[in-house]
């Protein structure tokens, strides 16, 4: 028999409480999707979400999981806005269309999307007529797990779907790409040891025709490289066949 020490003993507690977090995650899940799909969340999904209405029937089955353990499990709370059924839905929906093509993705990164009832400044300022010009951001240091999205532009985003442009599917991408612990552009799924290099010069080269105007990829793009993979998300997931 194997002397207990120390060591041992931590590599049990780790277990326990791995296995623990588990567990639970499992049964909050299960409570989550035992109740019904509501009928309005559908009614939105239908009338608002073209990549939802694309999917397959068994696809749609899983998007509706994915999106109902999203609500279930994530903050969506207005800051001086009502945050309807609308709202909730489409939020929820910007975090599954990013990472719809990978069924074990966990939403680590994020607890809670705030919802601004207009664009705002530097200083998440929403009031006044001057620097309103962020339409949505992923929070860092004080403001880490969070994220805020305009009202306007998420529900403009869903209703204009032939613009390439997406508020919320941008700020998602970039989640998406902070994955890794670092927003550059970089995502850590999707892209293997030997594509990072034909990846950052296909960026390079893409930056630079947005800047002689040569793109249609929102100019936006050209700021970075970590912009630059947010904008093209939104145009992939809005328009695919022309990207």
């Amino acid at each position: 028999m194997k002397k207990p020490t120390l060591s041992i003993l931590c590599a049990a507690v780790a277990g326990f409480a791995v296995t623990s977090i588990m567990t639970r995650t499992l049964r909050r899940r299960r409570k989550i999707l035992s109740q019904p799909f509501p009928a309005e969340w559908e009614a939105v999904l239908q009338a608002e979400v073209i990549f939802f209405r694309s999917l397959q029937p068994d696809e749609q089955v899983r998007f509706r999981r994915e999106l109902q353990i999203f609500l279930g499990e994530k903050l969506i709370t207005g800051i001086k806005t009502e945050v309807d059924t609308t709202t909730r839905v489409l939020a929820a929906a910007s975090a599954v269309i990013p990472i719809f093509g990978f069924p074990e993705w966990e939403w680590d990164q994020i607890s809670e999307v705030l919802i601004y009832p207009s664009r705002y400044d530097q200083e998440y300022q929403f009031d006044g007529d001057q620097g309103r010009h962020i339409l949505g951001q992923v929070g860092t240091g004080y403001m880490n797990r969070l994220m805020i999205l305009s009202k306007p532009d998420l529900l403009q985003g869903f209703r204009n779907p032939g613009d390439k442009r997406n508020v919320g599917v941008h700020e998602f991408a970039h989640l998406v790409d902070k994955s890794d612990g670092t927003i550059d552009g970089l995502p850590r799924v999707g892209l293997d040891r030997k594509a990072v290099g034909p990846w950052i010069e296909l960026v390079r080269r893409k930056m630079e025709e947005i800047d002689r105007g040569d793109s249609d990829i929102n100019d936006y793009g050209a700021t970075n490289p970590e912009e630059f993979f947010a904008v093209a998300s939104e145009y992939f997931f809005e328009r695919p066949g022309i990207m």
